[in-house]
């Protein structure tokens, strides 16, 4: 079963979401990724607490979102990420569900530093382009690439998953922390949703190099993972992908997870059986 992390938050202190957009909203950013399985994670959130403060929203902590990327018929903004261009675009609509509230989000990544610009728009148009996303897209793009025409973008890829999403005490920095992640290809009827299990998704926002969650994990021994852009992974993992070595890496290690959840499965699914076996013996000895 898939752990909650509900009574783990519970020792958390809390903010608000107007105390954090004061203290920590960084629209200009580095930002840092960390893959890690459901165990390490149950390890270091209880290292975290002293440290960093829990978003809380009228009484919830965890709170569940839903992605959904445009791009190119060629997918342009992957192959950017995939060919390691400097300059790389991401573009989304994103439904908060829990609060009914709905952004187009335009991110731009020079180098290792993000640009964001977003605005909100009414939750029934969540993943579609409308003129106004489309004028707020092209004006975007043109003042990030010196004029030049804005390709056409239609929905391509869709996440689901839960977040949480913790702020340091001095608000230096921001973490948002997925789990329970699933991907669909928009573009193929026939797809089925992908679900990534066991997979947690650790993503640091900060205004500096050095912050305390890369203190927390290089103690655990967890390093950053590179080449980690969630929606060219789930390009990948849709099968969209003509060539995905840049992302090897990365896939190296969620692959690893994934095995490591089938293992654990298969032991405790031998440990049912084996305790089932002993109860069956236990109970004829009882009745003899």
């Amino acid at each position: 079963m898939m752990p909650t992390y509900t009574n783990e938050l519970k020792t958390f202190d809390t903010i608000s979401l107007t105390e954090l957009n004061a203290k920590a909203s960084y629209l200009k950013r580095i930002d840092k990724k960390y893959l890690l399985n459901v165990n390490q994670f149950s390890d270091i959130l209880n290292e975290l607490k002293k440290d960093f403060k829990v978003l809380e929203i009228k009484g919830k902590k965890i709170f569940s979102y839903d992605n959904i990327y445009m791009d190119s018929d060629d997918y342009l903004f992957y192959n950017q990420h995939q060919d390691r261009k400097n300059s790389r675009t991401k573009v989304r609509t994103r439904y908060y569900i829990d609060s009914n509230l709905a952004y187009f989000e335009y991110k731009q990544k020079i180098n290792w530093v993000t640009n964001k610009y977003r605005y909100e728009f009414p939750s029934e148009e969540h993943g579609f382009m409308t003129k106004g996303k489309k004028r707020f897209f092209e004006w975007v793009w043109q003042s990030n690439y010196n004029g030049e025409i804005a390709p056409k973008i239609t929905p391509s890829i869709q996440t689901k998953y839960k977040r949480i999403t913790l702020v340091s005490n001095d608000g230096s920095e921001r973490l948002t922390i997925d789990f329970a992640i699933k991907t669909n290809n928009l573009r193929d009827k026939k797809s089925k949703e992908v679900n990534l299990k066991n997979l947690v998704i650790i993503e640091s926002k900060s205004l500096g190099d050095e912050c305390k969650s890369t203190e927390i994990m290089e103690k655990h021994s967890i390093t950053e993972a590179k080449s980690c852009s969630k929606y060219s992974l789930w390009v990948v993992y849709s099968g969209l992908a003509k060539k995905f070595d840049t992302f090897k890496e990365t896939m190296e290690k969620i692959k690893q997870i994934r095995l490591d959840t089938m293992k654990n499965r298969t032991r405790k699914v031998g440990e049912v059986v084996k305790i089932w076996k002993e109860s069956k013996f236990v109970t004829k000895a009882l009745w003899v």
